[in-house]
This record gives C-alpha cells, structure tokens and sequence, in this order.
C-alpha cells in the first residue's frame, strides 16, 4: 500500500555517546563509550490525509510503537539493522502539508538510564548521494539529532520571581509556528508544539510575538525548604535504623554479608507436584521400601534366572494348511486327503476357511477328525465370501494322533480353485 501513495521521505540518523573518566589505558583523557536504548519517533499529528493516493484518497494513523529505533555496538541509531531511519516528510501531497516529528529517548549506560529531553524537529526529503555505497555521502535533506537538537545555555538563566500574578490563559496548541491562527483575537495565546513556546497575539505590536521568541511556561516557585513542603511522607527524612519502618545505611553490613545460605528442610508432602508414587520413593528408608512403591523385584530375585523348561500346557499351536489345490472338488481334498496327524493334544479356539478364488452359489466346508464330522466346525460360505476370510470360533479338543481333513460337503457350482484351513490353538 505504500507504494501507492505519493509521499516524499527524509532520513534521520544519529549517534549516541557517553561522556565518562578515563579508563584503564594509556593517556588521561576523558572516554566516549556509546549508549544503548531505544530511540521513539512520533509525528505531531493525529493523522494524514493523501488525496491523491491510488486507487483512492487515504487516510493514514501514524502508530509510534513502529518507529521505535535502537543503538548499535557504537552508538548509530540503527533501524532493522541498517543506520537511520526514514519518516514522511511532509509537503503538497499530504494534508497538513507541515507538521514536525516528535524524539523522545530511553537510553541508558552501564545499566543506568541517561536522561535526554525529548524535542521537536522538521523533515525534508532526503535525496541520496551519486554513491550507491554510501548514499549519505553528498546527500540533501539528511538530518542528523545532533545538529537539529536545541543546545541547551551553559552559563544558566537567571530567573527573576516577582509577585504571583492571576495566570494565564491558553486558548489552543498549534504544532507550528505557521500554524498559527491568521485571524485570532486581540490578546489570543497559543502554544507552538515545535518549540514549546506560548505566542500572544497584539494587534498594535505587529501581530503574533516573533517566531522562536514566544514565552517560556513556568508555574510558581515552590518551597525549597524541607520544613515548609506541604503534604510529604511522614517517613522523610528516612530514619536509619533496625525494624521494618526504618532505612538501611549504606555502609550497613547486612548488605555484604555472604554467608552461606542458611540450611532448611521441606517435607516431602510440600512438593506441589509430587505425587503418592513419588512421595513414597522419596521417604523410602531401605531398597526394599523403595522396590515395593516401584512394584520391581530385587537383582536377586531367583526369578530373573530361572532358565526353566517352558511348560507343556497353553503354549501355542497354531495350523494352517492346503487342502485343495486347483478347482475344488467334493471331498478331503487332493493336497492331503489322508489328513493332518495332530502330534499333542489341542485346543482350537477359531476356525477360517478361505479360498483362492469365488465359484458361484453357495460352498459348504466342514472339519472331520478321523474321518469323523466335528460338529459346528460346518460352514456355508456364499459366493461373494469365496475369496475372503470365514471365521468360525468355539472350543474343539483334538489329541495326539489325530488326523484332520477339511471336507467339502457341498461344492460350488462352477467351482472356483483352492480352499486352506487355519486353526488357533494352544497345546492341553
């Protein structure tokens, strides 16, 4: 969006030193170290309109939290990680068509904050120089904080305190001096924003006072004695003593007592997140106590080497085999037709039948033990089923010596191919 509007940009930069005694090296002149902090730019005024922005007028809200800038390693004010920082100049696309650009800063050095009075400036469009490396080189309309900041008087103002007048009256506040009003009122006053600075307009005198002469705002002289300040803490002047109304001295020696830090203990039960397992473990007075809140068993326990032959009963005894190969016919099949000899005694707990491909209509299937139907081992299988898992589940007993046969009792008319048998079982 912003490439839509017509507006011309200045470029501020600046650099930030500290003025401290000299160092541990050779020479005794006073050192320059650079700040650091932040650096804040906002615009006097609330807002900006463009008119002949594209595709429409725009109105734009300057939001100061995104012109906050910071100081590099050696002071340069720094935006993004490049040097200066560019703000909107004002001029005929905008509307005021002048207004400045307030600075406030939060600096500090060595962890202590720097006090620097925030000011006003104007900004006029920064045109870069021929060097594309150094663009600032040869540049117009580049403003450095260091020559727009007003110096403040070195030798001090005298300040002369008469009688306490009836006050004064304000009647607005412009953000420059051309801001002015054109056509006030005999005796109007308002303050100029740019320089802080109360104008009072008198006909007779020529108009508004001079810009750059308007009147400093002073309130009253206050007291300056302690006991004539009105309304102050009953606690200042602090009283330096022992008890939890009075003030530590400096040169105290609780202040730079390192002791060791004074031993204490907790009870288990004050561990906020700790729980009934974790609390058991921490109070556990023997590894036996311990292994008992853990449910573990000791590195002896005769368990962990009990190289025991397994036992004869439950291990399993899964079967799975061919019965008919190639187009099922009636009958024990013709891949094992005398069966399949059971070496220990079994108990199955399913059945599946399944074959390679679907015949039409319906297909019946049963087991036989010694040429014997087994009964409830029959199932009738449709067509659609042929080539799928059937599952039968029960309890059959088969012992050592046995043979098995899958039998097909009624075929499938024309037969589809295949048909194999899998039973679940464990040894018993």
């Amino acid at each position: 969006m912003a490439d839509l509007l017509p507006l011309k940009y200045g470029k501020v930069v600046g650099r930030f030193l500290a003025n401290v005694s000299d160092g541990p090296d050779i020479g005794d002149l006073p050192e320059f170290p650079p700040l650091t902090g932040t650096i804040t730019f906002t615009a006097e005024t609330a807002k900006v309109l463009v008119a002949t922005a594209e595709p429409a007028p725009a109105t734009y809200v300057q939001l100061p939290q995104h012109y906050e800038c910071s100081l590099d390693e050696f002071g340069y004010l720094t935006w993004r990680g490049s040097r200066g920082v560019r703000l909107v100049a004002p001029g005929a696309a905008t509307n005021p068509t002048d207004w400045t650009w307030r600075v406030t800063f939060d600096l500090s050095y060595d962890g202590e904050r720097v006090p620097l009075d925030s000011f006003n400036f104007h900004v006029t469009e920064y045109v870069p120089g021929p060097d594309t490396e150094d663009p600032d080189t040869g540049s117009a309309g580049l403003i450095d904080l260091t020559l727009v900041s007003p110096v403040p008087a070195s030798t001090g103002n005298a300040v002369v305190v008469g009688p306490r007048g009836e006050g004064i009256q304000i009647d607005g506040r412009v953000s420059t001096y051309a801001a002015l009003p054109t056509t006030p009122v005999e005796g109007a006053q308002y303050v100029v924003a740019a320089d802080g600075l109360l104008y009072a307009y008198h006909a007779a005198a020529g108009g508004w006072l001079p810009n750059g002469q308007g009147i400093v705002i002073r309130g009253p002289a206050g007291a300056s004695d302690w006991a004539a300040i009105t309304a102050k803490p009953s606690t200042f002047t602090p009283t330096i003593g022992t008890t939890a109304t009075t003030a530590v001295a400096g040169n105290d020696t609780r202040l730079t007592d390192a002791r060791t830090p004074l031993s204490h203990t907790h009870p288990a039960n004050q561990i906020s997140d700790s729980t009934s397992v974790g609390r058991s473990l921490l109070t556990a007075t023997d590894a036996a106590t311990a292994r008992t809140a853990l449910g573990a068993v000791a590195t002896t326990d005769t368990r962990l080497s009990d190289a025991r032959t397994p036992t004869a009963l439950g291990q399993l005894y899964d079967i799975a085999f061919k019965s008919h190969n190639g187009t099922r016919a009636a009958g024990a099949g013709n891949v094992m037709p005398e069966g399949l000899r059971v070496e220990r005694k079994i108990t199955v707990s399913s059945i599946t039948y399944r074959g390679e491909t679907a015949g039409t209509g319906n297909l019946v299937v049963e087991l036989r033990q010694n040429g014997t139907t087994v009964a409830s081992t029959s199932a009738t299988i449709a067509a659609a089923n042929h080539a799928l898992d059937t599952t039968l589940t029960g309890t059959w007993v088969f012992n050592a010596g046995d043979r098995i046969t899958v039998h097909i009792t009624t075929i499938d008319n024309p037969a589809g191919r295949g048909l194999q048998a899998s039973l679940r079982g464990v040894t018993s």
